[in-house]
């Protein structure tokens, strides 16, 4: 399934379990992406012949990178490149290993929103660790579980007794 911008940008809004793939080479990736999004070259993705050799690859560190779990967590995988074209191969290709919730986004190309370059990440990232700050979610604590049956993280933005 085709996302338009609108619709990818609502989702990082509000969607905090959602993996941003950038199927881009890590030079592109490098050179500027969306912010959050997590880098898995298209050739890695369609090169596997099973589900948990993508996970192996790739998705896993990017679901780890915000503190999920991606068999656990994940709720949708979001696929974006250039101008699509890879994307789509990547999401056909995943579709057809038998991964639900996959789709890709319209190419970086024509994003309207703010893109950063993985050296401002970077910054960013050491900037909240110098400062003592955490980068990603904690687990959320068993009260606060939304019924899904998932482990999802929250923010820490409103006083939930987790003690963290």
């Amino acid at each position: 399934m085709q996302l338009d911008h609108a619709e990818l940008q609502e989702m990082i809004a509000n969607d905090p379990y959602m993996l941003l793939v950038d199927v881009r080479d890590q030079e592109e990736f490098d050179a500027g992406h969306i912010p959050g999004a997590g880098n898995m070259p298209v050739d890695d993705i369609t090169d596997c012949l099973f589900d948990e050799a993508i996970s192996e690859r790739g998705l896993d560190a990017i679901a780890n990178g915000k503190g999920m779990e991606m068999a656990d967590d994940a709720s949708v995988i979001v696929l974006y490149s250039n101008a699509g074209e890879r994307s789509a191969r990547a999401v056909e290709h995943m579709e057809s290993l038998g991964y639900v919730n996959v789709y890709s986004a319209p190419g970086i190309s024509s994003w309207p929103y703010d893109v950063v370059t993985t050296a401002e990440e970077a910054a960013v990232a050491a900037a909240l660790a110098q400062n003592g700050a955490v980068a990603v979610a904690q687990p959320m604590p068993a009260h606060g579980d939304c019924g899904c049956g998932h482990d999802h993280g929250h923010g820490h933005d409103h006083d939930c007794d987790c003690k963290h």
